[in-house]
């Protein structure tokens, strides 16, 4: 038996399992790892504090959210399109045996070939780079998908939990408000045995009572889909009740002009940089096109016991000239389509950012006119009212609508600093970037935080 010959057959065999790895998928695959092991981090996302903060939200839904897993296990599905694409077809070993009277032994009567798959042509390994390097592309794309998920999670999760601080201080006006109105109610009712009011006042102050105890009814009966929808996030039962925020979170400070933070929108959006991805993806696939003038071949290697050796060949020749151009010319297309989809993109996102801006800041001054003017004023009303009441120059009718104008201008001022919050929240996510820090962050990390 010729060793060398079974030698060389095993390491042709070996050869035509290795794949062409581009250069950087060692280091998406160590980034999705990463990832995997943030995701899998053992918590009980059901469980939360008496007193839950926005950060506890967010690390229960980071570690539930079944669309950001998805998201992310259609990353790793596209790293393993990499070897997939960039490695040879399968080899075909054959096998035939020679019978015959003549005095040969049974190696010189085998016939042992390899050749590769009869329905797949070898291609030149810048073939097969170059598919590599258009998988990892996908890849890199999904991965940024991914990154983009995580921020449109934690806008969700912010955006509700400032809708639960906001419902809390609508709840607690409203408790403050019937306060108020009872005690009008009951003043006014006393009055009307006493003889020193009419009936019609009663009623009235009675009607204004009960739609404020209506008002909080709704205010209650809105709860539940408050809850609904962030259990969904969170991972918790849908029909679970949550504590509501003792009050509103403290404003977030962002010091740095527009377009310091539109540029820096513009190279750190996920969606954006995964468009970017994406054409480059494209160019490589445009380039495969092009390679599709490069003839494909087959080998074959025979070994005949130790009689005999042969090794054949062939060259696939790109006669197909219609079907290439056609290709390439397709290839350009979608090329200049993802080019022109990124383009359209960019443009979006610096509009969204200038209204987001425009609203951000139309917003502050609204904020800062209702905490230096409007606010006081009314407080200084409210407080002027109840002096009054006491040395018998105003009635009680006058203190509870100077008091409930307080509360309504409290209101308005918290609507706003809500408004405010969010709008901050969607520049995250549109951008990657932490408006407070100014560097590109993970939802992990903040939770953990």
């Amino acid at each position: 038996m010729n060793v060398s010959k079974i030698a060389a057959l095993a390491a042709a065999l070996a050869l035509a399992g290795c794949a062409v790895h581009p250069e950087g998928e060692t280091d998406e695959r160590d980034r999705a790892e990463k990832a995997l092991r943030e995701l899998d981090e053992q918590i009980e996302p059901a469980e939360l504090p008496d007193h839950p903060a926005l950060t506890d939200y967010l690390r229960a839904a980071f570690h539930s959210d079944p669309d950001l897993r998805e998201s992310y296990w259609r990353w790793r599905a596209a790293l393993e399109r990499i070897p997939q694409e960039a490695s040879p077809p399968n080899p075909a070993l054959t096998f035939s045996y020679l019978f015959s009277y003549a005095s040969m032994n049974a190696w010189d009567r085998t016939t042992l070939g390899l050749t590769n798959d009869p329905m797949t042509n070898l291609e030149l390994p810048n073939k097969l780079a170059t598919r590599g390097r258009r998988a990892l592309e996908e890849a890199r794309t999904a991965g940024l998908r991914f990154e983009a998920a995580k921020f449109a999670l934690q806008n969700q999760v912010t955006t509700l939990y400032l809708d639960l601080a906001l419902h809390g201080e609508q709840l607690r006006a409203q408790v403050e408000t019937m306060a108020l109105l009872r005690a009008q109610s009951e003043e006014v009712a006393s009055r009307v045995s006493a003889g020193r009011a009419h009936q019609e006042d009663a009623l009235r102050a009675r009607d204004e009572l009960e739609r404020a105890e209506s008002q909080l009814e709704t205010l209650h009966a809105q709860l539940p889909l408050l809850f609904v929808r962030m259990n969904v996030l969170i991972g918790r039962p849908a029909a679970m009740a949550l504590p509501l925020p003792d009050g509103l979170p403290e404003p977030r400070k962002l010091e740095v002009r527009d377009d310091e933070l539109i540029a820096l929108a513009a190279q750190r959006s996920p969606e954006l940089t995964a468009l970017a991805h994406e054409v480059a993806g494209r160019d490589e696939a445009l380039t495969m096109a092009r390679q599709q003038w490069i003839p494909d071949f087959g080998l074959t290697l025979n070994v005949m016991g130790s009689i005999s050796s042969s090794l054949g060949g062939m060259v696939v020749l790109p006669l197909r000239v219609e079907a290439i151009r056609g290709a390439i010319a397709e290839a350009d297309a979608n090329l200049r389509a993802a080019q022109a989809a990124r383009e359209r993109y960019a443009r979006s996102v610096t509009a969204t950012f200038v209204l987001d801006l425009a609203v951000l800041h139309e917003t502050e001054r609204q904020v800062d006119l209702f905490e230096r003017v409007f606010l006081p004023r009314a407080k200084a009303v409210a407080t002027s009212t109840e002096a009054s009441l006491a040395i018998g120059r105003a009635t009680l009718a006058d203190v509870v609508m100077a008091r409930r104008a307080a509360i309504d201008t409290s209101l308005l001022l918290a609507q706003l600093k809500v408004d405010r919050e969010k709008t901050l929240s969607a520049i995250d996510a549109w951008s990657a970037v932490d408006v407070e820090a100014l560097h590109s962050v993970r939802m992990g990390a903040m939770a953990a935080r």
